[in-house]
């Protein structure tokens, strides 16, 4: 063989060097193809193995959750007639996976509510098994949720309000409408779950899409499960009679500013009652931490943890009750991330400012003093107005405004059997300043009834429209006579009279708060 040196001499092999030249050359060669085939097959090894492990891990995810989401499913969520029930064949039950599946495939249902831009949702607090009236709904929120600005608005009726039952003519508080039909008619807690929510219809005037009732063991659970909650304490708390166990009392104590909540302190500070807000102040304080639960149910530290997760919907499948379908799940939760809570609307009914829409009373209930909640008007008609105009409060104030600009004078027929004390500042709570007519002036037009008459040439159309609604009077109109004054003349029948003067302006009606309502058999007690 002849090589071309660099100054182009000629080198020449003789054949024994051509030889090992060549063996030398493919010894290199096969080490070389040798060792490619073998960092491939150690690669695609790990690869493989990785895999294996990923599927494994899926799928021991998947049945856990499976297992986790079919027992939340049998116990929590409350089906209707025309779904699976418990008296069907076990063959035709969903099973773990089937379950699972409709949780977390893409929800191709709108929620109700959505056609109407407002997703209603009545959420109950109660005691639960082992504690004192453990069916009492004592905290009744409706939460609305516009679906396409994602806007929230929290209404919370209080316990006291005093409503008619749902199907009979008996009346007692709101927070016992639930456990009447449990324990008295022994319904389902389906059945009482509706019946708590056609009550909040009437009251609100709002159609409930969702119900949601949750113990106050399931509460803590959360909270602890959460790790507590961060909000802002609005006012210094004392108080020496919160309920303990055994029907005792203990003090429970905390101070105003930002505060971290463990499970047993947030429910406390739900709960308490005895504060200068009282039981209007304990709905705001409820609102508080659902906002703040809220934010820490949806931070990175907890959808990010499978485990936390899973210990969330096993309390959920033992503390809570809801009509809600399983199906619909995974969109409440997409829903839930695009609320803003800090854009949230929050009002409370109360009783104790010149506004409120409430008013304290008592009745009797099974024979017993009760104290409870009324319409300062003699319907719903505000609290209607109210929840129905929640997303645009300023509707309410603009009527407001319009009625002011008509100045209308009113007058009310006295009467010598009826309070002119009294029906002045019910007046008052409902917005008017009124004087009274001598008795002479409009009886023969009155006769004894309820009357709304308008004298003015120019009717007062907002003020009588308002009056209307708030009286549940109609209206008629006549022509002034020369020796009339005012443009509204009102009749107040005895009957009227009555329901204003039962309302107390006063706090005097809670030395009542802490009847119980349920008698020594666990009935509960109701009046007509």
């Amino acid at each position: 063989m002849i090589k071309l040196l660099p100054d182009n001499d000629i080198l020449y092999y003789n054949e024994d060097e051509m030889n090992h030249y060549n063996n030398q050359y493919s010894r290199k060669i096969n080490l070389n193809q040798k060792g490619k085939p073998k960092t491939k097959i150690i690669w695609r090894g790990f690869l493989l193995r990785l895999f294996i492990l990923f599927i494994l891990t899926l799928l021991f995810l998947l049945g856990y959750f499976s297992y986790k989401i079919y027992h939340f499913k049998k116990n929590a969520l409350l089906e209707t007639p025309t779904t699976a029930t418990e008296t069907e064949e076990p063959a035709k039950r969903k099973t773990f996976l089937e379950a699972t599946k409709e949780l977390i495939q893409p929800n191709t249902e709108k929620l109700a509510g959505t056609e109407r831009n407002r997703i209603n949702i009545l959420l109950l607090g109660m005691g639960g098994e082992g504690h004192q009236g453990e069916y009492l709904t004592d905290t009744i929120m409706l939460i609305s949720i516009d679906p396409t600005t994602y806007r929230a608005a929290l209404l919370s009726i209080p316990r006291d309000l005093y409503v008619q039952i749902p199907e009979t003519k008996l009346k007692t508080k709101i927070n016992a409408v639930y456990a009447y039909h449990l324990t008295n008619k022994n319904n389902s807690q389906l059945e009482s779950l509706n019946a708590i929510a056609a009550t909040v219809e009437e009251v609100t005037n709002q159609e409930i899409d969702y119900s949601i009732a949750l113990d106050f063991d399931g509460f803590k659970k959360i909270i602890d499960e959460l790790g507590g909650i961060d909000l802002e304490v609005t006012e210094d708390i004392y108080d020496p009679r919160y309920p303990g166990p055994n029907y005792s009392y203990q003090t429970f104590a905390i101070q105003k500013g930002f505060q971290h909540l463990d499970a047993e302190t947030a429910l406390k500070y739900a709960r308490v009652r005895h504060t200068p807000s009282g039981d209007f102040g304990r709905s705001a304080r409820q609102q508080q931490v659902i906002a703040a639960a809220k934010k820490k149910a949806l931070s990175l530290g907890t959808i990010a943890n499978p485990w936390k997760i899973g210990s969330l919907i096993d309390i959920l499948g033992e503390h809570l009750k809801t009509n809600i379908r399983l199906e619909e799940i995974s969109a409440f939760i997409k829903l839930a991330e695009k609320i803003n809570v800090y854009e949230t609307t929050n009002k409370v009914l109360d009783a104790w400012e010149t506004d409120s829409l409430l008013a304290s009373s008592h009745v009797s209930l099974g024979g017993v003093n009760a104290y409870v909640l009324t319409p300062r008007a003699k319907n719903y008609s505000q609290i209607h107005d109210l929840a129905e105009n929640i997303f645009d409060l300023q509707k309410i104030e603009m009527k407001k405004e319009k009625i002011k600009t008509e100045n209308a004078k009113i007058k009310v027929l006295e009467k010598s059997n009826q309070s002119p004390l009294k029906i002045k500042n019910s007046f008052k709570h409902l917005g008017y300043e009124i004087a009274f007519a001598p008795r002479d002036s409009g009886e023969s037009d009155c006769m004894g009834e309820d009357k709304i008459i308008s004298l003015s040439e120019n009717p007062k159309i907002f003020t009588l429209d308002d009056l209307t609604a708030k009286l549940n009077i109609p209206v008629s109109y006549q022509t002034k006579s020369e020796d009339e004054s005012g443009d509204i003349l009102i009749c107040i029948s005895d009957q009227t009279a009555s329901y204003f003067e039962k309302q107390n302006q006063t706090k005097d009606e809670e030395r009542f708060k802490d009847q119980q309502i349920v008698s020594q058999e666990g009935k509960i007690l109701t009046g007509e």
